[in-house]
């Protein structure tokens, strides 16, 4: 009869496990690599690819990180070179690319181009004095009040609402108009909404006709300058400048505006409402009560 030989089961597991956890051991490494390139994929997609992932993802990389690569000025005006690379490289050949790979540096914009030169070709004598005030804004105090009732009354920003009225400032300055007539334009055309567009073509801040006025909007670099709140601004007073002038008075000036010469007048009429939201910014800047709905 023959013999069975008898398994040590102790040696055999002696030989087996350090096999298996080599085994297993690679097998996680590699399951965390996958993981990890998985979500890195996932964070550079960003939420614009509707993954639901992209929420975990963005916990292991921070999204300051994401900001620098993409945006194409970086943080703190500093270059941004992949989000140029990403774009520009698929257009050149291999011989190109390679030169891509640098950082690219961003100049400063240039100062915006003044309309005090076109603006001053309009006879002043022409311009409703109601259209004219010198005085309004000028203390800090007053900026501040009327900033806040912006923000309450519009839904927009601090920053965005100082920006908005030192803008007008300036611009008043240059066309010799009331800032808060400006600021009341622009509240009623779009509710200082910059990217705002209209069915007919009105376009930005002051929803200037484009199209129409498109040589004005040359200095500041062409069509693509009407969503440009400081170009937006200038183009838009200087059109409402020369609309007073040649209308007679100020009312008629802002239906001409309009484009409407023959509107009705009345509170609830455009000409109505852009002078009761002047007034409410008058009040503002006084220290009086105003509507902030």
């Amino acid at each position: 009869m023959s013999a069975v030989k008898k398994i040590n089961t102790g040696n055999y597991l002696n030989h087996f496990l350090p096999g298996a956890k080599a085994s297993l051991k690679h097998v996680t490494s590699s399951l965390f690599g996958l993981g990890v390139f998985m979500a890195i994929s996932l964070w550079l997609a960003g939420p614009g690819t509707n993954a639901g992932p992209f929420d975990f993802a963005r916990l292991l990389v921070p999204g300051v990180a994401r900001d620098l690569l993409y945006t194409p000025q970086g943080l703190n005006g500093s270059s941004g070179w992949f989000t140029s690379y990403k774009h520009e490289v698929g257009q050149r050949d291999d011989s190109q690319a390679e030169s891509l790979l640098q950082p690219v540096h961003y100049s400063m914009p240039t100062a915006t181009p003044s309309v005090a030169g076109l603006a001053a070709a309009i006879p002043s004598h022409l311009i409703d004095s109601e259209a004219v005030d010198r005085h309004s804004l000028k203390s800090e105090q007053e900026r501040k009040v009327v900033s806040q009732y912006l923000v309450d009354k519009y839904r927009i920003t601090a920053g965005e609402s100082l920006n908005y009225i030192n803008e007008a400032l300036q611009v008043a300055k240059e066309v010799n108009l009331d800032p808060t007539l400006l600021l009341a334009v622009m509240a009623i055309e779009s509710s200082f909404d910059p990217n705002a567009q209209s069915k007919a073509g009105a376009q930005g801040l002051m929803q200037v006709l484009t199209n129409v006025h498109l040589d004005k909007f040359a200095p500041f670099g062409g069509k693509s300058a009407a969503f440009i709140p400081e170009a937006n601004i200038r183009v838009g007073a200087l059109i409402l400048k020369a609309c007073i002038a040649k209308a007679g008075s100020l009312e008629a000036g802002l239906r001409s505006y309009l484009g409407s010469p023959n509107a009705a007048s009345g509170e609830s009429s455009y000409t109505g409402r852009v002078l009761s939201e002047r007034e409410q910014l008058r009040n503002a800047a006084r220290g009086k009560s105003y509507a902030s709905i």
